[in-house]
Order: C-alpha cells, then structure tokens, then sequence
C-alpha cells in the first residue's frame, strides 16, 4: 500500500495565490491610470473654458498644452457662455487593444469684452 501525501501543496498554492494578487494589483494600477486620465479631462476642460471666457489666446494655447495625448478639443460658445468638451480614448492596459472613451465638459460664462 502506497501512502498519499500532500507535500508540496503549500508551495503550489502560494503560487496561486501569488498570481492572483499580481493580476489584482494590475487592474488596480491601470484603474488608477484611467482615473488620472479622466482628471486630465476635467482640469483641461475647465482651464481652456476658464481662459476662452476671458479672451486669453495665450492662455488657451497653453491650457490646451494639458489635454491628455491623443485628446481633441470641441469649443461651442453662444452669445454669453463658452463650453469645452474634452474627450479622449485610453487603453484599459497599456498595450492593450481595449479602450474606453473619456470626456469632460466645462462651461464658463464669457466675460465682457471677450469676443468669444
């Protein structure tokens, strides 16, 4: 009779184990990427109204400079107020072919004088 034993099972699912909190820690890192991306968004979006609203060519110019690469900007204004749409595709993983569409959009009110 041949006794059974369970050495080494430990080790085997350590391994496991190991793996599982790679892969988590991967998802979480990229979680956090696509958030600071969608920050981008939002702080471009409201620095581009914010400087359009006051006539500052200057300013836009370099407040576009903050736009996440590869993100386009759409600029409507109306007779009293300028918004800013800023939207941007970004891999899931890096590397990877998913994607998940970003945007922000910011409204500012047109100062007097500016010629919106």
């Amino acid at each position: 009779m041949t006794r059974r034993t369970d050495r080494g099972a430990v080790t085997v699912e350590a391994a496991f184990a190991s793996l599982g909190l790679v892969a988590l820690l991967a998802v979480l890192v990229a979680g956090i990427g696509l958030v600071l991306e969608q920050v981008q968004c939002v702080d471009a979006a409201a620095a581009i109204a914010r400087q359009y609203a006051r006539d500052d060519a200057a300013g836009v110019a370099e407040a576009r400079t903050h736009v996440p690469r590869g993100g386009t900007v759409v600029v409507t204004t109306t007779i009293t107020r300028v918004t800013v749409r800023v939207a941007v595709t970004a891999a899931i993983l890096p590397g990877s072919p998913m994607t998940i569409d970003l945007s922000a959009e910011s409204t500012a009110v047109l100062e007097p004088g500016a010629s919106g």
